[in-house]
Order: C-alpha cells, then structure tokens, then sequence
C-alpha cells in the first residue's frame, strides 16, 4: 500500500508508461490508474512530463541506494561485493519490473526530456563507475577493462535478461540466471588478485 498520494500517483504512473508509453499515456489514465480523482493528481503533479520525470528520479535513486549499500559492506571480500552489486541489481530489477522496463526504454521522442532521464540516470553510472574504478586501481578488475563501457554492460546485462525472462513468463531471480550472469562478471576479474 502507498504511504501517501503522491506514491499512489506515482506507482500508478510508472504502471501506466510501462504498458502505454509515455505517449500514450494522459493524465487521465494515470488518475484511472492510481485511483484518484483528477484533482488530487493535478494537485500533485501539474504535468504529465513533471510526473513521468519524478517516476525516473524516484526510480534511479532507489537503485542508487540499493547498489550503494551492498558496495559499503566492507566486512565483504572484493569478490564478494562484487558479486553482491550483480546480486542487487538482479533483486532489484526482479522487484521492480515496471521501472526496469522504463528504464531500459526510456526515450520519449522528445530530445529535451531524454536529455533529463539520461541526466538522472548519470547519478547511477557516476556511482557505478566510481565503484568500479576503485576496484581497478586496486587490481581487482582487469586494468584492461573499460569502466564505463562495464558499467553500461552491467546495467544492461541485468536489466534486458529480467525483462526477456519477464516476457517470457520464466522465473527471474533463480540460481541458474544468478550464477550465468556471475560467471560473465567474473570474466573482467583480474585473476591474480
């Protein structure tokens, strides 16, 4: 259950551009959606674009702070850590389907607007690849690794092998998807750490 309207509307929302698009989707869907009336949507959100950019920002900090506390386990090996940040972003995608779809096709068409949810979505990859970074410099990815290319690899990995499994109506978050996408990440270790 929503803790306020604006998450109501906001869960609504991020239903409603998932299934429709952002094109396709007015006001009054989302309101339809959220099961508000149009006023208490107006009150909270004047557009349909100032909406759809807070379903982003909410998203893409949730995500942050979710990677973020795995990769702050320092009482975790390297290794594990690593495998840790693959393991919730698996979690993470597989618990928030819509946004994960979202994410992974986020143009609109509008080039201002992308603009903004690329600009969102940068906070991710910056804290990602400052992750990253720091494990090479300690030896433990391949210095021949291209951090944001990994970084890129890894968000997309992840997020396309959720939503393909998604679409075909397979089980997510099982062994088998986690130690696939584990023995792909392990291939950027370097091996004489």
């Amino acid at each position: 259950m929503a803790s306020s309207k604006k998450d109501q509307i906001a869960q609504g929302a991020l239903t409603a551009f998932a299934q429709y698009g952002f094109s396709e989707t007015s006001m009054d869907t989302i309101a339809e959606v959220s099961q508000v009336a149009k006023g208490t949507l107006y009150y909270h959100f004047s557009t349909k674009e100032e909406l759809f950019l807070y379903v982003i920002e909410k998203g893409v900090k949730m995500l942050i702070y979710h990677v973020d506390s795995v990769m702050q386990k320092e009482e975790l090996s390297l290794e594990d850590r690593m495998m840790s940040v693959l393991d919730e972003h698996l979690r993470f995608f597989s618990e928030n389907q819509e946004l994960c779809f979202l994410l992974l096709s986020f143009f609109t068409g509008d080039e201002q607007r992308d603009q903004l949810v690329g600009g969102l979505l940068t906070g991710y990859f910056t804290t990602m690849e400052t992750y990253m970074t720091d494990l090479q410099q300690k030896g433990y990815i391949r210095a021949d690794v291209e951090i944001r290319t990994l970084a890129s690899a890894l968000f997309g990995m992840i997020g396309f092998t959720v939503l393909r499994k998604q679409f075909r109506k397979e089980p997510l978050n099982t062994d088998a998807v986690r130690e696939t996408l584990r023995t792909m990440l392990a291939g950027i270790l370097d091996k004489r750490c």
